[in-house]
C-alpha cells in the first residue's frame, strides 16, 4: 500500500500572496483561493519529488486509498482536437511541434490528422501511457522536458498545467525549446475564476491536480514568461451530455445529485502565448 505523501506548504504560485480563503477538500487535501490574485491551489502539498514520481506511475497515495489516472486512450479527443488545432492553426505549413504530457496520445494524432505536413510528436513521464501510443505507432517518448535537446515552432501543454508544480520554472524549459516568435498552445480550466467549490464540474482530483488558474492569472504568468501576445478562446462543458454523465456517476458513489445544464461558470480555456521575439 502507498504511503501518504509528505507535504510541503506554498504561498500563490502566481502572486507569490500568503493569504488564502479555504476554497474546498477532497481526497484529504484542501484547496485554498489566494485573497491577492483568486488562483485556487494546494498550500499543503506533496514534495516536488513525490509529485514527480506520481506522474511516472499514475497513482496518487490519499487519505482514501489511492487515486488511479492511468486512464486508456479516448478516441473521441482525436477529431474534437484537430477542430481546435484548425481553429487557432489552419493554414500554418510545415510546423515542428511538440506536445509535452501527451499522454495516450490523443492530442499528438489530433495534430498530424489537423495539419497533415507538421512534424508533430509528444513526451510524457508515464511509461504505461507511452507504451500503449508507441503501440498505435504514436510517436511519443518517455523523455522529461529537461531531456528534450530540439526547438520546435509550437509547443503544447495540454490539461497539465494543473499538475505542475513550479511553472515559471517549467514555462522556462519551454522557452527555452521554441524557435524564436514560436508559441505555446494550452489548455485548462478557468477554476481561478470560479468564485465557489459548486461552480467547479465533477471531481478535483486532489492532488493530481495542484492549481486552477484563471484567465487573467493565466496571461500574467505566461507575460513574466516572455509571452507578448496571447490568444484565447472559451469553450462550455456544462452541456446536456455531461449533466447526465455526472448524475449517473454521483448515483454509482451511492451519492445521487441533479446537475443542471447551462448553468455553470465553469470553461475550458485554449491560449496560444505567442514568444516574444
Amino acid at each position: 500500500m502507498l504511503q501518504r505523501a509528505q507535504l510541503e506548504t506554498i504561498d500563490c504560485p502566481c502572486c507569490d500572496g500568503d493569504e488564502h480563503d479555504h476554497w474546498a477538500s477532497e481526497n484529504g487535501y484542501n484547496a485554498v483561493k489566494c485573497v491577492g490574485c483568486g488562483t485556487v491551489y494546494i498550500r499543503q502539498r506533496p514534495r516536488c519529488e513525490e509529485i514527480s514520481a506520481a506522474a511516472r506511475d499514475g497513482v496518487h497515495p490519499t487519505d482514501e486509498g489511492v487515486l488511479d489516472q492511468r486512464l486508456h486512450r479516448q478516441g473521441w479527443k482525436v477529431p474534437f482536437y484537430a477542430g481546435i488545432v484548425r481553429r487557432f492553426f489552419e493554414g500554418e505549413k510545415g510546423l515542428s511541434w511538440l506536445d509535452v504530457g501527451a499522454g495516450n496520445g490523443e492530442f499528438v494524432e489530433a495534430v498530424r490528422r489537423a495539419l497533415p505536413d507538421a512534424e508533430a510528436m509528444g513526451i510524457d513521464p508515464m511509461e504505461v501511457k507511452v507504451a500503449r501510443a508507441q503501440q498505435r505507432g504514436v510517436p511519443i517518448t518517455a523523455q522529461t522536458l529537461e531531456e528534450v535537446t530540439g526547438r520546435y515552432d509550437v509547443i503544447s501543454i495540454i490539461n497539465v498545467f494543473s499538475h505542475i508544480p513550479d511553472f515559471q520554472h517549467f514555462g522556462g524549459l519551454i522557452r527555452a525549446r521554441l524557435k524564436p516568435g514560436g508559441s505555446l498552445f494550452i489548455e485548462t480550466g478557468n477554476g481561478g475564476d470560479l468564485p465557489s467549490r459548486a461552480d467547479y464540474p465533477g471531481e478535483l482530483l486532489l492532488p493530481d491536480h495542484l492549481v486552477f488558474s484563471g484567465i487573467e492569472q493565466m496571461k500574467q504568468t505566461l507575460g513574466r514568461l516572455g509571452f507578448g501576445r496571447i490568444e484565447h478562446f472559451s469553450r462550455r462543458t456544462d452541456h446536456p451530455l455531461w449533466a447526465a454523465k455526472q448524475m449517473v456517476k454521483s448515483a454509482l458513489k451511492a451519492k445521487p445529485r441533479v446537475f443542471v445544464p447551462w448553468t455553470r461558470k465553469f470553461r475550458t480555456i485554449f491560449y496560444r502565448a505567442y514568444l516574444d521575439a
